[in-house]
């Protein structure tokens, strides 16, 4: 009797588990059938997984929500579907939401500068005569390299750049240190750092600077990972300072050390590795102020600089009758110049590289200092722009390696300026865009490439991504909680 009792609970238990069961895999066939029919209005594959996830959450808050006001499980669950609307309708107004988006201001700026630059080089080519007639061509080939490296990191998408950036990063400074093996010794004991690829040379002091945006996603890979990631991230930070002073290209070193340091900020301010912000930020500071004291004097008082860099070194920092020559002509150009029309200066013939280093110099003096401030203005315009377009972001990493390119684009325009008003001491330098010399020219728009590939999923990934190895989108996306 008793075990025809124990068999007949079971037996009903059974039964009712079954029951669940089929109600369950029922509910969840109704939820799943209303997100396919959502999901096919959505015409950006990789939207997709996020928008899902997101009406999933929606879905179980409003379950809950419906239980607590005395529905039934069952009940809670049609009526949570129900209020959800229409699937069409919402899957139509949420594609017009996560769809990609162009950056027309920042197209448009880059554009008018591509245009402006061009002028400006065949401008110099004409009244220098045919002695500048290659590097013209050469400035334009440049430009039009420059714009599809562009459209190509556009297409890319950050987020692979992201996904692969400790691989990035390392082959980078690997070429780097491949080019210090085979650098070209030039002028003076200066050793610079090209590779030889199939007829042109590759300066690492400009694609090094690729390393910057690359940080962003090297630190990302460390999120919520302690002061152990935050200390790897500073490790990821001096090494290519590190190898770019053994060139010794200090400005190169200086302009990686600086954005990378902002970046690593942005970060620990973000509570990306869940530290006391107070504590590492004073750490990450003060030992960046007294490092590069304790190197430098190393390097000036040790025999690890040549007789020319120690020479340069004792002309900036000394006093009295010696000066820099190129600040010294600066100064004495700047107070010739006019606000409109020509100086009367032939400064092609007093200045090297005026179609470099110098350009604004070379406008100044020649079309006056009004035409040097527009190009500065439409500059200015441009980096903000780009920092804009970063930090208006949902998404945590694209906002960081925006930052970077954007750090990287000021702090070359700030020191160009700079010195061609003859207040900073002369050192190796461009003026973003414009300045003859293709690597930079190239890299200038693979940060703006960069730039607009954050901007364009602007609308469609979340705050925090998984960047690890790719595979079934629903199993290793996931938002990294705060």
């Amino acid at each position: 009797m008793r075990k025809e009792i124990y068999n007949e609970k079971s037996k009903n238990e059974k039964l009712e588990a079954e029951k669940i069961k089929a109600e369950k895999q029922e509910m969840e066939k109704l939820q799943d059938k209303y997100l396919d029919k959502v999901l096919e209005q959505i015409r950006c594959k990789k939207a997709r997984p996020y928008i899902a996830k997101e009406l999933e959450s929606h879905l179980e808050d409003q379950i809950t929500d419906n239980i607590k006001a005395g529905m039934s499980k069952e009940k809670a669950e049609q009526e949570a579907v129900r209020d959800m609307g229409d699937p069409v309708e919402t899957g139509v107004e949420l594609d017009r939401i996560h769809r990609p988006q162009i950056a027309w201001k920042l197209l448009i700026l880059v554009g008018l500068l591509s245009v402006l630059g061009i002028i400006v080089h065949t401008v110099i080519t004409k009244n220098s005569g045919v002695a500048n007639l290659i590097s013209s061509k050469r400035y334009i080939a440049h430009v039009a390299i420059g714009i599809a490296v562009m459209c190509g990191i556009y297409f890319l998408d950050y987020t692979w750049i992201a996904r692969h950036a400790k691989k990035s990063g390392v082959v980078l400074m690997a070429a780097c240190i491949l080019a210090s093996v085979f650098g070209i010794n030039i002028v003076n004991g200066n050793i610079y750092w090209p590779l030889y690829i199939s007829g042109h040379y590759i300066f690492m002091n400009a694609f090094i600077l690729l390393y910057v945006p690359v940080y962003g996603g090297i630190i990302y890979h460390y999120h919520g990972s302690g002061y152990g990631g935050l200390i790897k991230s500073v490790l990821w930070l001096l090494l290519p300072v590190f190898i770019m002073l053994q060139a010794p290209a200090f400005m190169t070193a200086s302009t990686l050390a600086i954005c990378m340091l902002v970046m690593l900020t942005v970060a620990v301010l973000n509570d990306w590795f869940h530290v006391s912000k107070t504590k590492a930020i004073a750490g990450i500071w003060g030992a960046s102020v007294i490092a590069p004291a304790v190197v430098f004097a190393v390097m000036c008082f040790g025999d690890y600089l040549s007789a020319y860099y120690k020479a340069r070194i004792t002309v900036w920092i000394g006093s009295g009758n010696e000066m820099n020559y190129i600040a010294n002509l600066m100064h004495n150009m700047l107070k010739q110049d006019q606000m409109i029309g020509a100086n009367g200066v032939n400064i092609s013939q007093k200045l090297p590289d005026y179609n470099a280093d110098y350009l604004l110099t070379y406008l100044s003096a020649t079309y006056g200092i009004l035409a040097g401030i527009c190009i500065c203005a439409i500059l200015a315009i441009l980096i903000l722009a780009v920092f804009r377009a970063a930090v208006k972001q949902k998404n945590q990493l694209g906002m960081l390696m925006g930052c970077g390119c954007g750090m990287v684009l000021l702090t070359n325009f700030l020191i160009n300026v700079l010195i061609n008003t003859g207040t900073f001491p002369t050192v190796m330098t461009f003026l973003p865009f414009l300045s003859a010399g293709g690597n930079y020219i190239v890299v200038c728009y693979a940060m703006l490439g960069i730039v607009l590939s954050v901007y364009k999923n602007k609308n469609i990934y979340p705050k925090h991504l998984y960047i690890g190895k790719q595979g079934n989108s629903r199993k290793i996306l996931r938002n990294i909680m705060d």
